[in-house]
C-alpha cells in the first residue's frame, strides 16, 4: 500500500470514529440536560415514582453512552498515534528532512506527564508546517496555528474537567450531589463537542498535507 493511500485510509477511519464519538457525546449531553431539567422543575419537592424511573433510565443511558464514548476515544487515540508515527517517519524523507522529533517520540510524548500537555500539539504543528513547505504550498501560518490552538485548548479543557468529575467524591443519592455531577459532566461534554469538529479539520488537513507532500518524493 502506498503511503498516500495509508494516510487516506487512516483518515477515513478516524473520521468515522469521530462521528461515533460525537454521537455518544450528544446522547450523554441530551440525557444530562433531561435530568437537570427534571431536578430543576421539582425544586425542593420529592420526585414521584415515574420521575424517579425516568431519571434512573436516563442516568443508565448516560452510562452506556459514556462506555461508547470511551471506546471510541481509545480507538481514535490508537489510530491517531499510528498516523503520527507514519507521518513523521515519511517526513524524514523530505527534501529538507523533518528533524523536529523522531517517529517514536511523536507517539511517546503522549504518555509523559506534563509534557503531554503541550508536546503532542507542537509536533502536529511542526509536521503540518513541514508538509506545506515540502509541497511548496505553505498555508497561512496564523490561520493554521489558530485552528490547532483552538482544538488543543478545548481538547485539554474538556478532558481535564472530565478527569476532575471522575475524581470527585459526590453523593449521587442526593439531589445536590447529582446536580453537581450533571453540571460538570455537561461542561465537559460541551468542551469536547466543540473540540471534535476542530479535530476533524486537523485530521483532514494532515491527510491532505501528507498527500501533497508525497507527490514531491520519488516513488510517493
Amino acid at each position: 500500500m502506498a503511503d498516500g493511500s495509508l494516510f487516506e485510509k487512516l483518515g477515513l477511519w478516524l473520521h468515522r470514529l469521530l462521528v461515533v464519538y460525537l454521537v455518544a457525546l450528544g446522547i450523554e449531553m441530551a440525557a444530562c440536560l433531561l435530568v437537570i431539567a427534571m431536578l430543576a422543575s421539582a425544586g425542593d419537592t420529592e420526585l414521584d415514582q415515574d420521575q424517579l424511573r425516568t431519571v434512573g433510565f436516563t442516568l443508565m443511558t448516560m452510562g452506556y453512552a459514556g462506555y461508547l464514548q470511551f471506546g471510541a476515544f481509545v480507538a481514535i487515540a490508537v489510530l491517531f498515534m499510528r498516523f503520527m508515527y507514519k507521518a513523521v517517519q515519511r517526513a524524514k524523507g523530505f527534501a529538507v528532512p523533518f528533524t523536529y522529533v523522531s517517529p517514536g517520540w511523536a507517539v511517546g510524548y503522549w504518555f509523559i506527564p506534563l509534557m503531554n500537555l503541550y508536546r503532542p500539539f507542537e509536533v502536529v504543528k511542526a509536521l503540518v508546517k513541514a508538509c506545506a513547505e515540502e509541497a511548496g504550498t505553505p498555508d497561512k501560518p496564523a490561520a493554521g496555528e489558530q485552528l490547532l490552538g483552538a482544538w488543543w485548548a478545548l481538547f485539554l479543557l474538556g478532558n481535564i474537567v472530565a478527569s476532575a468529575v471522575a475524581r470527585m467524591d459526590l453523593d449521587l443519592s442526593t439531589a445536590a450531589g447529582l446536580m453537581s455531577y450533571l453540571d460538570y459532566t455537561l461542561g465537559s461534554d460541551v468542551l469536547l463537542i466543540l473540540s471534535t469538529p476542530l479535530f476533524w479539520v486537523v485530521i483532514t488537513r494532515l491527510v491532505r498535507a501528507m498527500g501533497s507532500s508525497s507527490k514531491t518524493i520519488p516513488g510517493g
